[in-house]
């Protein structure tokens, strides 16, 4: 569980992170980062980070002192508004990035080329520095310069929408952001590797992954098995392939799924529980390739379908988990904030808000835990800019130099 006071030791105590990035996956990987005890400065134009806006199309709260959206994926860190267009606003920057282990971004290369951020351009100003550069598709290849999204590049261009349904119905829509977050991880690992070698050498390196990268890494399995005969993952719906590894609709209308289960291995044990132990020492069940002969897969299946309508999702949990049988519950993602597993282990926590309603939200929590070290506790996120003075101040700016800075646009 997160830590409710600082804790004594955080296993990235002393590193330095400078990210400018916006929504959700490389912004994310610092937020990991920060949990951990990293130093994150969040680098924000002085519109902020669209990501402080998605309550709008998500539905959910987003004004400064209530955006649990936002504080997913920044809690913890240190706000800083700047234009680097500007002479004063530029130098901020590079003076952060020079005193930093990390710099993290996913703005487009060419942008990053003509303001002099380009990873060139920054190992002058900081030799040791990781850059870590997100980005869409890849430095490479036709789409390289195209923007690339969550949905766009890890979702329909890496294969799962096209095969993750049933021929000719409409593409679902995945959670906003998913593949972000799968891919952050991916990302954070990338920088920690880079940490731990330049410990070892002493020089800094480029980093980069893409949405595409990491959907193709994801769905990897599927990617290689298509090359041969299997050209689709999903298999037509009226040609069930084994009965210990289907999902079933219980009385309640709600589903159970039951997986990892070896049919020929399993099967005296699993016919057993559902109380047609006949199938078990018939041979015209004994195996998968004999019922794809014989034509009976059907017949078993619609059997189970018919025993599995006996009992609620929950009662069948509780049956086949008692008997060490791999199951679970089709669940919404409504359930998953009060489910006490998750609640038990500290993979969501509450975090109070400091709005009028002190409205209270299950979040949730960034999940590695150590046994000897710590993770800090969520802390909600403000407006933009929040953190503008200390840090010029610790940077050695004046109260004078600042205002002037504010009232010039050079930072907000």
């Amino acid at each position: 569980m997160d830590n409710q006071k600082t804790p004594v030791k955080l296993p990235l105590e002393g590193v330095k992170v400078v990210e400018m990035a916006t929504v959700v996956a490389a912004p994310t990987t610092a937020r990991m980062l920060c949990a951990y005890g990293a130093e994150v400065i969040k680098v924000e134009t002085v519109s902020g980070d669209v990501m402080r806006l998605s309550g709008t199309h998500e539905f959910t709260p987003y004004e400064d002192d209530c955006n649990p959206l936002f504080t997913i994926h920044n809690s913890n860190k240190k706000f800083i508004s700047v234009n680097i267009k500007t002479d004063e606003g530029k130098k901020v920057l590079l003076d952060l990035i020079r005193d930093s282990d990390v710099f993290i971004t996913n703005v487009r290369e060419k942008s990053l080329q003509r303001s002099g951020l380009d990873y060139e351009s920054l190992c002058e100003v900081n030799p040791r520095l990781i850059y870590a550069h997100f980005k869409g598709y890849g430095d490479k290849g036709p789409s390289a310069n195209d923007p690339g999204f969550d949905i766009s590049a890890f979702w329909l261009r890496s294969g799962p929408l096209g095969d993750w349904q049933t021929e000719g119905s409409f593409p679902f829509l995945p959670t906003y952001a998913f593949g972000d977050m799968v891919t952050s991880s991916t990302f954070l690992s990338g920088i920690l590797m880079a940490l731990y070698a330049r410990q070892q050498t002493g020089k800094g390196t480029k980093v980069d992954t893409s949405l595409f990268a990491s959907g193709i890494w994801c769905n990897a399995i599927g990617i290689v098995q298509t090359q041969f005969e299997h050209k689709h993952m999903n298999p037509h719906p009226l040609r069930p392939t084994d009965p210990f590894n289907q999902t079933y609709k219980c009385s309640d209308g709600r589903w159970i799924g039951v997986y990892c289960n070896e049919y020929e291995m399993d099967r005296e044990k699993w016919y057993g529980l559902l109380g047609i132990p006949e199938y078990a020492n018939d041979p015209d069940y004994e195996s998968i390739a004999v019922m794809q002969e014989k034509n009976t897969i059907e017949i078993v299946i619609k059997r189970c379908n018919e025993i599995f309508l006996t009992k609620t999702a929950q009662e069948w949990r509780d049956y086949l988990s008692s008997n060490n049988c791999a199951c679970e519950i089709l669940k919404q993602q409504h359930e998953v904030s009060s489910d006490p597993q998750a609640i038990e282990n500290g993979y969501v926590v509450p975090v109070e808000y400091p709005d009028e309603k002190h409205t209270t939200v299950m979040m949730p929590a960034p999940p590695i835990h150590f046994s000897e070290y710590g993770r800090r506790a969520y802390e909600p996120t403000g407006e933009i800019g929040r953190d503008t003075d200390e840090i010029l101040k610790s940077m050695g700016y004046g109260s004078e130099q600042i205002a002037e800075m504010k009232n010039s646009g050079s930072v907000r």
